[in-house]
């Protein structure tokens, strides 16, 4: 099954680190990033715009993509279809070359629930405790 799953690794006053799985029928991969709380504020906004207008697409990141950063992770939430059925393009850097020129860049299929739930787990994993997972299903 498609997903995309975080899970909570790390936190101290300031962020927690988060290790974002993405699964699609062709590639799963995952990364390990750092967010705070306004970026999952952020997120949950973004999500909660989206669900009620789909007809726009969203637009998620967290960290840089270029500089010197630790890896940065984002996702577009595609349009719906009359179904409800939505295509998230994930964009996961792999951390394995000084320059971040190697991304693993895909589509991950979903639908308007599972999306509108996945942004109600996401404010609880901020302070959740460490090991605790969400995901789309």
């Amino acid at each position: 099954m498609e997903n995309i799953i975080l899970k909570k690794v790390w936190e101290d006053d300031t962020m927690i680190e988060v290790e974002i799985t993405a699964i699609s029928k062709h590639v799963t991969s995952y990364q390990l990033c750092y967010v705070n709380e306004m970026e999952m504020q952020e997120m949950v906004t973004k999500i909660e715009r989206y669900i009620k207008d789909f007809t726009k697409e969203a637009y998620i990141q967290f960290g840089e993509k270029e500089g010197n950063y630790p890896p940065a992770f984002s996702m577009k939430l595609l349009n719906a279809n009359s179904c409800g059925h939505i295509k998230i393009e994930v964009d996961i850097e792999i951390d394995d070359v000084d320059d971040r020129s190697h991304r693993c860049k895909y589509f991950v299929k979903s639908e308007l629930g599972a999306i509108e739930r996945f942004g109600e787990r996401t404010l609880t994993l901020y302070k959740s405790e460490i090991g605790t997972s969400i995901s789309m299903f």
